[in-house]
């Protein structure tokens, strides 16, 4: 579904990919991977091609600064909640299922670093009980089919419905690649958060089975590229629900701006988890 342009993609009307029209774009909050960039990614329609959009600037940041900006978006309030949604045959009886839920809780419900998004007049809500879908998903899925399935699921009343007041992490088993537009999960990005009607939801992160390689700064194990990839996703759906219209940094959100200078950072549960960007301190979050 084309949701149209804003400030940084209203000009562009060829793909700088491969030249056709471009009529409206799609704008996608995703943590990249490698040497890929962290940012609102701009997706053109109808040909799905990614369009690069010129970076904020180094800013020298210093207390005081007031770097994010409201763009009059939804954003999370208190009493939201989150639901995980483990896509796949492959997580029954699956010890992660346990886990993510304890570390979707631990991030939700930690003062220092979720509570810390009070500045942005964000509150803090609650995990719901997961659903485990038992029928495979395809082996390649992109934000649409997540966004549609949602849907669907919901009107069969095997996932509730959150309405606006909150959002699902859809997590993919092993195998499976993640798409958007033409851009692969692991070879290009490693998660991301898309809303599937604007506004008016619903919210998600999408979250492929660990990378390999390109997606964790600090450890090599696999269930703390997941921490870290969820983490941000869900700062930043909290912040900018429907990307582009929350809080931003230029065309960053509030955790692409720390990932440019990235620092290993856990919370005192033990996750790691990603750096956000504080207007109250003049610098990125840490533990």
């Amino acid at each position: 579904m084309p949701e149209g342009r804003c400030s940084y993609c209203s000009k562009i009307e060829e793909c700088k990919t491969c030249g056709s029209r471009v009529e409206s774009f799609r704008h996608v909050g995703v943590r990249a991977s490698g040497d890929y960039h962290s940012a609102i990614w701009h997706y053109a329609y109808p040909c799905g091609h990614r369009n690069d959009i010129a970076m904020s600037k180094e800013t020298g940041a210093h207390p005081a600064a007031k770097l994010a900006v409201y763009n009059g978006g939804p954003v999370w309030k208190d009493g939201y909640q989150w639901v995980n949604i483990f896509w796949g045959a492959y997580w029954t009886n699956q010890p992660w299922v346990q886990f993510i839920d304890r570390a979707v809780a631990d991030i939700e419900m930690n003062q220092s670093y979720s509570g810390g998004l009070k500045q942005y007049d964000v509150g803090q809500g609650s995990l719901k009980s997961h659903v485990i879908i038992q029928q495979d998903p395809p082996s390649t899925v992109s934000n649409q089919d997540i966004g549609g399935s949602i849907v669907s699921w919901i009107k069969s009343g095997i996932v509730p419905d959150l309405g606006v007041k909150g959002a699902y992490n859809v997590f993919l088993p092993p195998g499976i690649t993640a798409t958007l537009g033409t851009d692969s999960s692991c070879s290009v990005f490693c998660d991301y958060h898309d809303s599937g009607n604007g506004n008016n939801g619903p919210f998600f992160t999408c979250e492929p089975y660990p990378c390999s390689t390109g997606c964790n700064q600090c450890t090599s194990s696999s269930f703390d590229t997941m921490t870290q990839g969820l983490s941000e996703e869900m700062v930043e759906l909290k912040t900018d629900m429907n990307p582009g219209t929350g809080w931003v940094i230029g065309n960053e959100e509030i955790c692409d701006y720390c990932d440019t200078h990235f620092v290993c950072n856990k919370i005192s549960t033990g996750e790691y988890v990603n750096a956000w960007y504080s207007d109250a301190a003049g610098a990125c979050w840490k533990s």
